[in-house]
């Protein structure tokens, strides 16, 4: 065999080498593509709510000045069963402090997420400050005068959704469907990035607008500082 078939079948072999590389490229292409448009769409689907809930709220608390609605304000006054008045008032009794607590909680509908508890023992006075994303209960329990009186703060609906995004006084299971939100979010703006970033036709655009965004946040946190 001459050299010069010799090197013309050397450059057929290295051309469909290359040939076999690029068609595997583009096939691992394709399918890592195909499994980021899966993540894309069905990353936001089942939290699609949440995220137009943290959006539209994100808004709300970017303007506090805007009237939210009016707060409500109410007074009550109940009068403490007996088994109660026969707890320990002399103490600061954490097992008192709880049957209040319950007996507010199954005879009254008054609970909270977060949950204060002061005693003034000089004034038999027991004080509870129970907190919850729709506002806030303050109890005075008096058991000289076997009264407790009740302080209702009650936060306008709009309110109410900003204490939600803030995870301000929420329970564990919101905080769960937050995070799992947060997580959600990240994999729908990273494979959106992605399927922009290897679009051949988008990529130029794709690139100018991320970084004119990026720059413009790294910029105004540093003027913020």
């Amino acid at each position: 065999m001459s050299l010069y078939c010799k090197d013309q079948l050397q450059a057929i072999i290295i051309s469909e080498q290359f040939t076999f590389e690029c068609n595997l490229m583009t096939t691992r292409l394709s399918t890592i593509n195909r499994w980021a448009r899966w993540l894309h769409i069905y990353s936001a689907a089942p939290v699609l709510l949440l995220m137009l809930f943290y959006s539209l709220t994100g808004v709300l608390l970017n303007h506090t000045t805007w009237h939210l609605g009016e707060t409500r304000q109410v007074n009550q006054t109940f009068d403490l069963p007996e088994y109660l008045l026969e707890q320990d008032w002399q103490t600061e009794s954490a097992q008192t402090a709880l049957s209040t607590l319950s007996w507010l909680d199954t005879e009254h509908g008054i609970h909270g997420v977060d949950i204060e508890i002061g005693w003034e023992l000089e004034e038999s006075l027991l004080i509870l400050t129970l907190e919850t994303p729709e506002g806030s209960y303050t109890v005075e329990v008096y058991p000289e005068d076997e009264v407790a009186e009740l302080f209702v703060l009650d936060l306008p609906f709009l309110e109410m959704l900003n204490n939600l995004h803030r995870g301000k006084h929420v329970t564990g299971f919101w905080r769960f469907l937050s995070d799992l939100a947060g997580i959600c979010m990240f994999v729908f703006c990273a494979t959106g990035l992605w399927l922009l970033l290897t679009n051949a036709l988008q990529r130029q655009s794709t690139l100018s607008w991320v970084g004119l965004g990026s720059i413009v946040m790294v910029v105004t946190i540093f003027l913020m500082h």
